[in-house]
């Protein structure tokens, strides 16, 4: 088994892209490696596994709740059985949309893992719509989420000044993705 894998944990509300944003990801991997996403069952799956699995990218899905509050058994099982099975040079997960990331990190960095992964900064994506609305932008999971980040990166075409009034209200800087590249580079940087 491979020692220190790069881990992406990408968070964010419901419909706020992570899957659209982990697969553009996923099209910057490498010929010769071997990519792997773990992302929380949430109804249908926005992955094709047939598709992905011929250019080596393997997906497994979680059941039995959201990933950080069965932190437990169904999500180690399933991160056991994908590093062992596949045992990826890079991997992405996803939790579900109000996910509890203290909790995934607490596992991720524990005695455990802490040898075979290497735990990147944690992504929240946030969506232009989410931060207009008040019941996003000032629910209490939603203003957690935040806080439990690392990084805060935004979707939409954000104008620059609504960004750093952002970044102000949240005392997080915004990262405006760019739908390119540069998005892998910016995550994999600490």
């Amino acid at each position: 088994m491979k020692k220190e894998i790069p881990c992406h944990l990408i968070a964010g509300f419901s419909g706020s892209g992570k899957t659209t944003f982990i697969k553009q990801l996923l099209t910057y991997k490498p010929s010769g490696e071997k990519w792997a996403v773990l992302v929380n069952e949430s109804g249908n799956s926005n992955y094709p596994h047939t598709h992905y699995q011929a250019n080596n990218i393997f997906i497994k899905e979680v059941h039995g709740g959201c990933l950080c509050c069965s932190a437990g058994m169904p999500f180690r099982v399933a991160l056991n059985n994908l590093l062992k099975q596949v045992n990826p040079d890079r991997l992405f997960i996803e939790p579900a949309g109000a996910g509890h990331l203290a909790n995934i990190q607490k596992l991720l960095q524990g005695q455990f893992y802490q040898p075979v992964l290497q735990l990147k900064a944690v992504i929240c994506l946030l969506s232009e719509e989410q931060l207009a609305d008040n019941r996003y932008a000032e629910n209490e999971g939603y203003l957690k989420l935040i806080a439990q980040a690392d990084k805060v990166c935004i979707k939409n075409n954000l104008t620059a000044d609504l960004a750093i009034k952002m970044a102000d209200k949240y005392g997080k800087p915004f990262y405006l993705l760019q739908g390119t590249k540069q998005d892998l580079d910016f995550i994999t940087q600490p």
